[in-house]
This record gives C-alpha cells, sequence and structure tokens, in this order.
C-alpha cells in the first residue's frame, strides 16, 4: 500500500507542478536585425507566422485582401494570398497556420468552420477544402498531427481537447482544464474552456504537442503514445481574475503567453506579464522568450530589445524571427547560435 502511495504523489508531481523559483537559468540578451520594414512589407494585425518550408514564412495578418503574405528569406520576396468573402476558396476569419506532416499549410476559418489545404499550383497557390465541421463543435484552433488526426481547441462541456480524423469527423477527447482549486474544477466546461484558451505548436515529427495559455501563465506538455495522448507536464504559474459564472476576466490579470513555437528538441513561448488596465497595448507584446525542453524543463530565457508580437523559430533551433513593433509592424530576426 505504501509503494502505490508513493507511485500517485510521483505522478502528481510529474504531470502538474510549480515551476523551481530557485533554478538558475540562463537570460540571454537578444539584438535584432530587421528582414523587412514597412515600405518593403505593409502589416496590419498580424495574428500568426509559420513556416511553409525550410526558407518561405507565412504571416497571417488582419481580415482584408492578401492577408496571407509569404516571405521568401532566400530574395526576400514577398507574395500576397487569401480572399476575404464566403465563396469557394475565400475566408471569413482566419487565426493561425499550421503545417501538416507533409509540410503543407492547414488553414481553419473559425466563422465558416472549414478547413483548408493550401497546395501549390500553376496559377498561384489553391485553397483546397479538407472538411467542414458539424454545427455542435465550437472550435477556435486544429494542429495537425500524426496519422491524419487534428487536435482542436473550442469550448466544450467536459474535456479540454478534441480529436479529428482527415474528414473531421470526432474521433476522440482528452484532457482536463487548469484550476487553482476544486471550487473552480467544478466551473462549467464552456466558461473554463473561454478563459483558459492559448496557442498551440507541434513537434516536426507531430508526435508532440504544447499549449500555451494566453490570460494565465501556464504551458502544458502532450506527447502521444500510440492512439492516445498523455500529459507531460503542466506548468502552473498564474491563474486569471474571473468570476466563476462568466469567462470575462478582470482588466487587471496579467496577459499570459502571446505565441508559442516549436522544433523538435525545444519549445519557445512568448510572454507579456503585462495587463489591460495599465497599458491596453503593451499588454499584447512582449520582451521575454522562455526555451523548454519537451519535458516541460526550462532551459533559458531570452529578453528582445524590441517588443514582439509573434514569433517562430528555424529549424535547426539557429535564429528567431518574429513581428516586432518598431514601431509599426516589422519582421526581424534574431541569431540563436552565436548566443
Amino acid at each position: 500500500m505504501y509503494r502505490y502511495i508513493l507511485n500517485i504523489v510521483l505522478l502528481t508531481c510529474l504531470v502538474s507542478c510549480k515551476p523551481d523559483k530557485g533554478k538558475d537559468v540562463p537570460e540571454i540578451d537578444l539584438h535584432h536585425s530587421v528582414v523587412l520594414d514597412e515600405d518593403q512589407l505593409l502589416l496590419g494585425k498580424v495574428k500568426d507566422m509559420s513556416w511553409e518550408n525550410d526558407s518561405v514564412l507565412v504571416i497571417v495578418d488582419s481580415n482584408q485582401d492578401g492577408f496571407l503574405h509569404f516571405v521568401h528569406l532566400s530574395d526576400k520576396k514577398v507574395s500576397e494570398y487569401g480572399k476575404i468573402g464566403q465563396g469557394p476558396g475565400e475566408f471569413l476569419l482566419v487565426g493561425a497556420v499550421y503545417p501538416d506532416m507533409n509540410n503543407r499549410p492547414i488553414l481553419f476559418d473559425v466563422s465558416k468552420k472549414e478547413c483548408f489545404m493550401m497546395q501549390h499550383g500553376d496559377e498561384g497557390i489553391p485553397f483546397r477544402s479538407l472538411f467542414s465541421l458539424a454545427d455542435s463543435l465550437i472550435c477556435f484552433e486544429m494542429l495537425p498531427v500524426q496519422h491524419d488526426r487534428y487536435i482542436v481547441t473550442g469550448l466544450y462541456k467536459h474535456n479540454r481537447f478534441t480529436v479529428l480524423d482527415g474528414n473531421g469527423k470526432k474521433v476522440g477527447d482528452f484532457g482536463e482544464y487548469p484550476y487553482r482549486n476544486e471550487e473552480e474544477r467544478k466551473v462549467d466546461g464552456f466558461i473554463l474552456g473561454d478563459v483558459y484558451q492559448g496557442k498551440l505548436a507541434a513537434s516536426p515529427h507531430r508526435n508532440r504537442f504544447v499549449q500555451a495559455i494566453y490570460k494565465a501563465k501556464i504551458l502544458t506538455f502532450y506527447e502521444q503514445s500510440g492512439e492516445h495522448w498523455n500529459l507531460v507536464k503542466e506548468i502552473q504559474e498564474s491563474f486569471p481574475k474571473y468570476k466563476y459564472n462568466s469567462p470575462a476576466i478582470e482588466t487587471d490579470t496579467p496577459v499570459g503567453y502571446l505565441d508559442v513555437c516549436a522544433t523538435e528538441k525545444y519549445v519557445y513561448a512568448l510572454y507579456s506579464g503585462k495587463n489591460y488596465r495599465d497599458d491596453k497595448d503593451a499588454a499584447f507584446s512582449g520582451y521575454t522568450i522562455e526555451v523548454y525542453g519537451w519535458d516541460g524543463t526550462l532551459q533559458k530565457r531570452y529578453q528582445s530589445d524590441v517588443p514582439l508580437k509573434v514569433i517562430e523559430v528555424s529549424r535547426d533551433d539557429g535564429s528567431l524571427y518574429a513581428i516586432a513593433y518598431h514601431p509599426d509592424p516589422v519582421l526581424v530576426q534574431f541569431p540563436l547560435f552565436e548566443q
């Protein structure tokens, strides 16, 4: 019996824990260089940035025609695609782009509840519809993983994540929402689903993923085992302030993670820590990039010399790209190998 209890205690410490405040990790200053300025790349309210391949970045901008910017880093040429509208191959609200196992960018239109795949053709980049979701599914983000599956976040009554197959059909769900105490644990799942939304990122092999929470300093690491997704670690450093009968967050709650990206080796999380009440503009940019191993261990912290909105890292962990406020939004690069 003693050994059984000890194993339970060890498992609890493994998957949900507070950070080790006494652990020293390197704090490294980063100095940017501008890749494309506002005259070369006109940006509005950038939502996301991802790779199409090793030399082409895809930037998701505010919802207007040409909201997808394809930046060719080799020659700094920019191509723009994406038409706003309700017709075939048109979009209403796209928040993020994720590459699948074959590096084909996947888009999810939240308003149309439709998933698209980008494929190069003779006449630019067509957008092929993969599937539409059932009306009963309320989804915010859709992350391609192994075995033609998708991890989806949204408003769900009982579980934190839903798993869809290649046809958009629900094949499973898993995960528990974060909670500060037993009282919050009993809050309606639809409220918790709204409060604890965040950005997703997967390893290149798509067998691991992380969620970085927007409204709290919480990072959650998962790893695939067969058909199941196992919680590796959840780091809980802060919780949002809100009344449990409504998802409305109090304005003095510090904003958590603005963005997250990953390689096979590391997870990079952009942290704000500022609140909306004190500075509504500064709250949605950050200077601190935390770097974790896939076991959830903090490895180092980078400090940017300019405020950042979104980030993406090269697959060899050698360069970090970001949209920075300079003061207008521009694409910048930070070398990491020499740090």
